[in-house]
């Protein structure tokens, strides 16, 4: 019984200590259930009074794609409405980094079908880093339609490639003034990082040159924006919302598309420029720079040849040779120099010089280009015949002072104006430039170069054809100007082109008719520079000019030049002389003389100016005062 006695005993104190480890097991339970609970309690409450806002916007994210839809760029007219620059659609391969699973395995299979540098790839997504993962990166523009096909056919398995559709430019006439209307390429990080362009992102077309950067604003029009919902493939299932884009604005420009194409064929080959414009408003009706580039590789990729095409430093297709290219003026400058003497007082319509073929100053001989000589020669005769020696005469009883100073209120050594980047003023030297440059004092053989449109001075094609058209109006020296007017969407006129005159000539009515006289007479004189230019039944006006690149001493060791050795031709016209309609300014480079290349490109771009007139000039006996004045002078031979 004992046994028994005891065995309960320990039973019942074996229960009791099972029972306080099941106490103490169901308290720690309860404590690890209640930390749970907390614990649990807590994240829901971070996640939804904290991060609820971002987790809600990343959920939508994943659930919604904000598309960009870009606008139709404005279109480029010419001032009969004809299209230089329209739009048509493009289409650009893109990536969306948040759906690709595999970037570098995406790009592996793509490189080979775009044809483009894997390193031009990469350089494109790294300048969207910056930009949200969602965003789609354009890697490829204006990709074709065989490689669109092919990229089409393998999306399956390209997770985050994406076709966009774009508006892209179209240029119905081939790379027509592409100087003057400028070119498209993607943005660079200069560009993105210089906030110039507000909205724009990695990829993106913006305008580079002329008038496309000038008007990138207007062009541009404002982009707008659609809400898809996609799967999780990325494929979209439906449109939530749309904020419809604004195209941009057209421009209306001054251009004429025929005289443009005209003046472009006329310089064929050659480098140079040709500048026309109306003298009694300046408006600008041809832009044309020798060589010419199409501006549609730019805005998709250049390769390597054609860049280094681009970049020959002999022809220099990017320049605009018309606003940019610098040259010493030639025989033209002495237009300036006879309103100058006139002006003065120096030289009336009788003075004459004895031109023996060659002028004597101190020990140096100064050379006429006529080896023969000119004999006894009036203004008249030497602006005709374009007589050095006349004018060396001319040039030492102004002084460069006084050569100096018309030059400039002849719109010389300074820009005109024109609405576009890059121009340039020319130069105009002076003794005190000389002096600071060179640490040497200004010579009287400088005066004589200078003179002749020699030396140290330089103008523009577009200036020239300023102060020609100046002299043509009677002395109204007009701001160049390309742009007729800017369009809304809808059709309203935003903008519209006014005359802006910028000074008068600081030459009497009187001394004009005298130039003018004498201008008509180059052409259709007999014995004038510029008969080649001769037009039937439209009377032209026009100065020869030869810009020497090399001296004359070498010029005779060879005469068989390099092309780079020879000189520039210039010539400057206007027409009719009676009442003038149009003004030229055309220069040749290393073209030889004047007459003889630079003057028959300018009569093409005539010939097709009034061949577009209705009816065409002609003339008749009847005459106002200036057409009989301008008009008895020359004799036709």
């Amino acid at each position: 019984m004992k046994s028994v006695r005891r065995t309960l005993v320990r039973l019942k104190r074996f229960d009791k200590q099972e029972q306080a480890a099941n106490r103490h097991r169901c308290e720690a339970a309860i404590v690890i259930l209640l930390l749970l609970f907390v614990t649990l309690g807590a994240r829901l409450w971070y996640l939804q009074a904290v991060s609820g806002q971002e987790l809600r916007a990343q959920s939508e994210r994943n659930r919604l794609r904000l598309v960009r839809l870009e606008p139709p760029r404005g279109k480029l007219l010419d001032r009969a409405g004809r299209l230089l620059a329209g739009v048509e659609p493009s289409f650009n391969v893109c990536l969306v980094r948040e759906e690709a699973r595999d970037i570098e395995a995406t790009l592996a299979e793509l490189v080979p079908i775009l044809g483009e540098p894997e390193a031009v790839i990469r350089t494109r997504l790294a300048l969207g880093a910056r930009e949200p993962l969602y965003v789609p990166i354009a890697i490829k523009r204006g990709v074709d339609w065989e490689t669109l096909s092919r990229i089409e056919a393998r999306l399956f398995r390209l997770p985050g490639v994406l076709i966009e559709i774009t508006p892209g430019r179209q240029y119905p006439h081939g790379g027509v003034a592409p100087h003057l209307l400028g070119y498209l390429g993607e943005v660079s990080q200069e560009e993105l990082e210089s906030r110039r362009f507000p909205g724009i992102r990695p990829g993106d077309l913006v305008g580079k040159s002329g008038i496309e950067a000038r008007f990138d604003a207007e062009l541009s029009g404002v982009r707008g924006q659609r809400w898809v919902e996609v799967d999780a493939a990325g494929r979209h299932v439906r449109v939530l919302g749309e904020v419809p884009p604004v195209p941009g604005n057209d421009l209306y420009l001054t251009i004429d598309l025929d005289l443009q194409q005209a003046a472009e064929a006329a310089l064929g080959e050659d480098v140079g420029a040709v500048v026309a414009m109306d003298p009694q408003s300046g408006r600008l009706l041809a832009l044309a720079s020798a060589p010419g580039y199409d501006p549609l590789p730019f805005t998709t990729s250049l390769s390597q040849g054609q860049w280094d095409a681009l970049n020959d430093p002999a022809r220099r297709p990017l320049q605009n040779k018309a606003i940019q290219g610098r040259y010493a003026p030639g025989s033209t400058f002495k237009i300036v120099m006879a309103a100058a003497g006139l002006e003065e007082g120096v030289i009336d319509v009788n003075t004459s010089f004895r031109c023996t073929s060659s002028f004597r100053l101190g020990t140096r001989t100064f050379r006429c280009w006529d080896w023969r000589g000119h004999g006894q020669t009036n203004l008249y005769k030497a602006l005709v015949e374009s007589c050095d020696v006349y004018f060396y005469n001319v040039g030492l009883r102004l002084g460069i002072e006084t050569m100096t100073r018309y030059a400039r209120d002849f719109g010389l050594g300074s820009q005109t104006g024109i609405d576009l980047a890059d121009e340039s003023g020319g130069f105009i030297p002076t003794p005190e430039w000389k002096l600071g440059r060179f640490r040497e004092r200004w010579q009287e053989g400088e005066t004589l170069n200078a003179a002749i449109g020699q030396g140290f001075t330089l103008v523009t094609p577009l200036q020239m054809a300023c102060l020609t058209a100046a002299v043509a109006n009677g002395g109204e020296l007009y701001r160049p100007v390309y742009l007729e007017r800017v369009q809304g969407p809808a059709g309203q006129v935003l903008r519209a082109f006014e005359p802006e005159p910028r000074r008068r000539l600081p030459v009497s009515a009187g001394h004009l008719l005298t130039i003018q006289k004498a201008l008509t007479g180059v052409v259709n004189d007999k014995r004038g520079t510029g008969k080649s230019c001769r037009l039937d039944g439209v009377h032209v006006a026009g100065k020869t000019g030869t810009a020497q690149v090399v001296k004359q001493a070498k010029r005779r060791q060879d005469e068989k030049m390099a092309w780079q050795y020879r000189d520039h031709a210039w010539f400057v016209a206007y027409a009719p002389a009676e009442n003038p309609q149009l003004a030229v300014a055309v220069i040749v480079e290393h073209g030889g003389h004047g007459g003889a290349t630079a003057a028959p490109v300018a009569r093409k771009v005539f010939d097709r100016w009034f061949q577009l007139q209705t009816p065409r000039p002609v003339l008749t006996p009847q005459r106002t005062a200036r057409s009989q004045a301008i008009g008895g002078v020359y004799s036709d031979g």
